[in-house]
């Protein structure tokens, strides 16, 4: 009777897991996704930007709030904010992942320049989980202002340009990619750039390249690593 207790249980739970939404984004508790930029010809190291799954919680309609860390570590310098930036995103039940960059940029601004009053409005960013290429993404604005100062990040020109399988140094992986003209402007500041992302389903970002309105690539960041919690 245990033995057929405990085959009960590992099956509920089997499918409890089968049943979760899945999208582009990871929604495995305890799991870490390592990331590593690099100069286009790797003679430059950005960064190290590791990416943790702090809690999962299912809601009544299916869909799950993810709570999500990003640690953000350059090789040889200050980091630009001190500690982990911590986030939600949510998975609705379809697979649609949403995202409020926003959210995460005044949460960062905020820890880097604890004495001024970071507001933020806009900026959620929608990936569906039957995006197919052809599709064109709806555009991202957002917003952070403090003291009368506003920073801008806007998306354009997003679209799914293709699905490719790529290997990258922690795993191959089946993914969309999506194109997008990113522009951030503030007093006396303006960054433009075109940017390629791959996306797979139940990870989420696997490699992110970046270019300059001229062509010239800038950066590569890619996954290099994935540590999974114990029983996965």
């Amino acid at each position: 009777m245990k033995r057929f207790l405990l085959t009960l249980i590992a099956l509920a739970t089997a499918l409890s897991s089968l049943a979760q939404p899945k999208g582009y984004f990871c929604s495995t508790k305890g799991m870490s996704l390592r990331y590593e930029r690099y100069s286009p010809d790797n003679s430059k190291h950005w960064w190290t930007n590791t990416l943790t799954i702090n809690d999962v919680q299912k809601a009544g309609d299916g869909s799950l709030e993810i709570a999500v860390s990003a640690h953000i570590q350059p090789r040889s310098a200050t980091p630009p904010v001190k500690g982990a930036v911590k986030t939600k995103s949510y998975l609705h039940a379809d697979g649609t992942i949403e995202v409020n960059i926003s959210e995460a940029a005044a949460i960062a601004a905020k820890k880097r320049f604890a004495a001024f009053n970071f507001t933020s409005s806009g900026g959620t960013s929608i990936l569906k989980a039957n995006a197919r290429p052809g599709d064109k993404l709806e555009e991202i604005h957002a917003e952070v202002a403090w003291s009368g100062i506003k920073y801008n990040i806007d998306y354009t020109e997003r679209s799914v340009v293709k699905k490719e399988t790529i290997t990258v140094p922690g795993g191959t992986f089946e993914c969309i990619v999506v194109k997008e003209r990113k522009k951030e402007s503030a007093p006396l500041y303006k960054r433009e750039r075109i940017t390629y992302t791959w996306y797979a389903l139940g990870y989420g970002m696997i490699k992110h390249d970046s270019y300059f309105p001229d062509g010239r690539q800038e950066t590569s960041e890619q996954l290099y690593g994935i540590e999974t919690p114990a029983g996965y």
